[in-house]
């Protein structure tokens, strides 16, 4: 459904996803949505092993379908679904040993858009923070919203909210919340915070010095910095297809109940 190819910058490790099937991006992303976390990964990486005799009778299918798909903001809708598809895209090239957080159940959520924990047995070795825009102008959204958020985290701001984040997600992995704060406690973070800067393009859009100043902000080698691009041609017409799929794999699944 997710295709993944390198791309060249000379500012950071630069990665391009293109979306395969729609249909199959939507599914996943509606399992997603009714916290069917690891049949939405193994779909992502193509090895479903759905279980049987699902219960959805708790699941509000029509709620979910009003808030996530339907908000008064349509902004919100897209970069939620964004989100989404970034938070599947990150299992296609993951380490055995590397954590993803959980994807947000709020639309308008504040806070990182996604951290990957990276282990190296039970010690953390780096950590990456994810910023996901779903712009129309990707240049200038970059520029003057995704800098100035990492330039934060540079200046060790909003290490509470990290922490916090980390917590959760080293917990995923079989810690308990005790050993998880006594782990990052103990972690220098100079050289081990990471980035990855993850935009939507338009195939007839600015490509060329779309992630410049990465390296002002963020010193070391390029693996410190990842840009990732997804090519999405009339982005609201296209976000407004897939939520129309997405809302028609969830309407199915309530028909089921």
């Amino acid at each position: 459904m997710i295709s993944i190819s390198p791309i060249s910058d000379l500012h950071c490790t630069g990665i391009a996803f293109s979306v395969t099937d729609a249909d199959a991006l939507a599914l996943a992303i509606a399992r997603i949505f009714v916290q069917e976390y690891d049949f939405a990964r193994q779909l992502i990486t193509n090895a479903p092993n759905q279980p049987g005799d699902l219960d959805y009778s708790g699941i509000n299918f029509d709620d979910i379908v009003a808030r996530r798909l339907h908000p008064q903001d349509i902004y919100h809708r897209d970069g939620f679904l964004f989100q989404h598809m970034m938070w599947l895209a990150a299992h296609l090239d993951k380490s055995s040993d590397d954590l993803v957080s959980m994807p947000h159940s709020q639309g308008s959520a504040k806070g990182q858009d996604g951290i990957i924990v990276h282990r190296s047995g039970q010690a953390v070795s780096f950590l990456t923070i994810c910023e996901d825009k779903a712009t129309d102008n990707p240049r200038k959204t970059i520029r003057e919203d995704v800098w100035p958020e990492i330039q934060k985290y540079e200046n060790n701001e909003r290490m509470d909210e990290l922490r916090s984040n980390m917590i959760a997600t080293l917990c995923t992995g079989g810690l308990t919340p005790s050993q998880a704060v006594d782990l990052i406690r103990g972690i220098c973070w100079t050289g081990k915070r990471m980035y990855r800067v993850r935009v939507t393009v338009d195939v007839n859009g600015r490509s060329h010095g779309l992630f410049d100043g990465f390296t002002g902000i963020v010193t070391g080698d390029t693996r410190m910095r990842r840009g990732e691009t997804v090519e999405i041609n009339n982005l609201r017409l296209w976000m407004t297809t897939l939520s129309g799929k997405v809302e028609a794999e969830l309407l199915r699944m309530k028909s089921e109940v």
